[in-house]
């Protein structure tokens, strides 16, 4: 396939037992947008090879709602995010039933709705392919031999997988540009990028650390009443856990091999995570979560009524620790990140993109409309402006893009007939 020059990398990492990370693993599940119907599909629906007619069978109510909707834009903008939150997640019920529904949003509304959506779906088909290329080449065999030598027979190599994706087809993303690595992780990634770079001259990786999860091997001990022994001090009973953790939440864990205590203020400095809301919700999720995914505790010198407003969020000068009394009878432990819940600001945020697109949307059909015309009347160009455009739009607001369009130039009122417009070249 053709593949733009400037790519996303999104890694995830995997070691023997003996290190601390790892793959990602998910629960696979399909579902919609937030403030659009949801829509479960049936278990048997997916689990039989199914003819086209069949398929697209669970899929007709919910594109029975879409066919009714005005704001097709906007459902666009958070079903393309839900997209790709569900395929970086590999929480996806049917592959073939995510592009089957594409596919009739495609016939619905034209290629240009669907372009970014089937990019997606090409960019991660390519992953795999590069992945499986890349693991198959000789400079990946001789790096793992290499590492093995070096770390006593694989017992620190770390596995790391990649997803390449295409810059445009992808929502934006936070990026942690001083984000401070472990060398445990920076090696593969050079190993990668060199690989990459030479296989594919003139293209650009940019590390998405945002989207990145890691797999840590947690040896915890615990102190029990059992543990005691009759002549002795207590007797830890150790116990490994595998933690499915974010690459933040990860390197928050790794703090703890140096030492036994960070303040949060030393946490952000030493992992180099400078987004205060994300580095709240890493120490939250560790912390104060469901009592089996308590990897820390936290001492606070805020007490009483203002203890329990700040419950969910954290002060510069709180100390962390290791939980010594962590115990949880699941062996592995998914701990996902807190207060990550879509937001009302973040719904706002989308919907305000959208509205932009709309003028830009009218600016492009009133140049088109003008270059065409050479010159026109006001009625007549408003009409032909409704006709053309596919989302809603009042006479209003394309006279105010009129306007935008005159003040830049593009066209001009004719000094005769104010109400006829005349396009400038």
């Amino acid at each position: 396939p053709c593949i733009p020059s400037c790519k996303t990398c999104l890694a995830t990492w995997e070691t023997s037992p003996s290190n601390r990370y790892g793959p990602k693993s998910s629960t696979p599940h399909l579902s919609s947008p937030n403030g659009w119907p949801n829509i479960s599909t049936p278990s048997s629906a997916i689990t039989t090879k199914k003819t086209s007619a069949e398929q697209q069978q669970p899929l007709e109510p919910l594109l029975f709602l879409f066919q009714h909707l005005a704001s097709k834009d906007v459902f666009e903008a958070f079903y393309k995010k839900d997209l790709a939150k569900r395929l970086l997640n590999n929480k996806i019920h049917s592959m073939d039933l995510e592009r089957q529904f594409v596919s009739l949003l495609k016939a619905e509304c034209g290629a240009g709705y669907t372009s970014k959506m089937e990019g997606m779906f090409q960019d991660m088909d390519w992953s795999r392919e590069s992945l499986a290329r890349y693991k198959a080449s000789p400079e990946y065999r001789d790096y793992q031999s290499s590492s093995n030598n070096n770390n006593n027979n694989n017992n620190n190599v770390v596995d790391m997988e990649v997803q390449i994706l295409t810059t445009g087809y992808w929502p934006v993303y936070p990026q942690y540009k001083i984000l401070v690595l472990p060398e445990d992780l920076i090696q593969p990634q050079v190993h990668f990028w060199n690989y990459y770079k030479q296989k594919y001259q003139g293209r650009k990786i940019v590390w998405q650390h945002a989207l990145g999860t890691c797999l840590i091997k947690y040896h915890a001990t615990t102190f029990t009443q059992k543990s005691y022994s009759g002549s002795g001090g207590p007797i830890g009973a150790a116990k490994t856990y595998e933690l499915v953790v974010s690459l933040c939440q990860g390197l928050v864990i790794l703090c703890f091999n140096e030492r036994e205590q960070w303040t949060t203020s030393e946490i952000a400095q030493r992992i180099g995570l400078d987004d205060r809301k994300e580095l709240e919700r890493v120490l939250v999720s560790l912390s104060m979560g469901k009592d089996y995914t308590r990897i820390l505790k936290r001492n606070t010198t805020t007490s009483g009524a203002a203890g329990k407003k700040k419950k969910m969020s954290v002060d510069d000068t709180d100390v962390f620790l290791l939980n010594d009394k962590f115990h949880s009878p699941i062996r592995r432990i998914r701990i996902g990140n807190m207060m990550k819940k879509e937001t009302k600001e973040e719904r706002d945020k989308v919907v305000e993109g959208v509205s932009r697109d709309r003028l830009y949307l009218i600016d492009a059909v009133l140049v088109r409309i003008m270059k065409a015309r050479k010159t026109i009347l006001h009625q007549q160009l408003i009409s032909q402006v409704l006709d053309q455009i596919k989302v809603p739009a009042q006479p209003a607001d394309i006279k105010k893009r009129i306007e935008s369009l005159i003040e830049r130039e593009y066209m001009e009122r004719d000094e005769k007939d104010r109400s006829r417009y005349n396009y400038l070249a």
